[in-house]
């Protein structure tokens, strides 16, 4: 997937413009190094076992621990990369949709301090609110490919309600009001699973697909 280009763009402002496409170029390289981390966290507890089946008998098994240090390394990357990721693709999601609204809305461009501030990791109640706009009068879908969106759409807004759940089940527990203002990469409940447990990619790829759906709307 590619971003458009500003000729494909040209109803945007120049703000809209240059933080899609900033934010897109965040997403898409950001999500390529999880994908890595990932791969070297598998890797290595991959060596682990194998070390851990040949040395059984052995009176030095220091591949062993060596291995067993490398997965905690590649495990902490791939988290602290998940972060970074969930916060620029939620953020680049919510400008997105804030783009489609105003076009739904043959509104103005959007000014620069307001993008700026949608630049920003949202709060869980700006997610949930774009989550939640209709794709029917959002998008220039129909059929299954509208259906598919509502799909991501749905499970956007299960991840909200999961992080809600996480937020007032924590040692330290918030109130849906309060947990409304959270923003999930500072303020999630240490040692437990994260609310983007197994959505992360449909988020990704939410972020990174509504540059083109911007540009499907304004060539109709």
């Amino acid at each position: 997937m590619e971003f458009p280009t500003r000729k494909a763009l040209a109803g945007l402002g120049a703000a809209e413009y240059e933080a899609l496409a900033s934010l897109w170029e965040a997403v898409s390289t950001l999500h390529v190094e999880l994908s890595t981390a990932l791969a070297a966290e598998d890797r290595a507890r991959r060596l682990e076992d194998n070390a851990e089946r040949r040395t059984e008998e052995a009176r030095f098994a220091f591949e062993v621990e060596a291995f067993s240090g490398l997965g905690r390394v590649a495990f902490q990357c791939a988290d602290e990369l998940e972060t970074l990721v969930w916060r620029y693709a939620s953020a680049a999601a919510v400008l997105g949709i804030s783009v489609l609204e105003r076009l739904a809305a043959s509104g103005p461009p959007l000014p620069e301090e307001v993008v700026e501030r949608l630049c920003a990791e949202p709060t869980l109640a700006e997610f949930e609110r774009a989550a939640a706009v209709p794709v029917d009068g959002l998008l220039n879908r129909k059929g299954e490919d509208l259906e598919r969106h509502r799909e991501e759409r749905r499970k956007m807004l299960y991840l909200v309600e999961t992080a809600y759940e996480c937020l007032g089940d924590s040692d330290d527990p918030m109130d849906r009001s309060t947990a409304a203002g959270a923003r999930i990469s500072v303020d999630h409940p240490k040692g437990m699973d994260r609310p983007w447990v197994g959505l992360l990619d449909s988020l990704v790829g939410l972020a990174l697909q509504n540059p083109n759906e911007i540009s499907h709307v304004l060539k109709s």
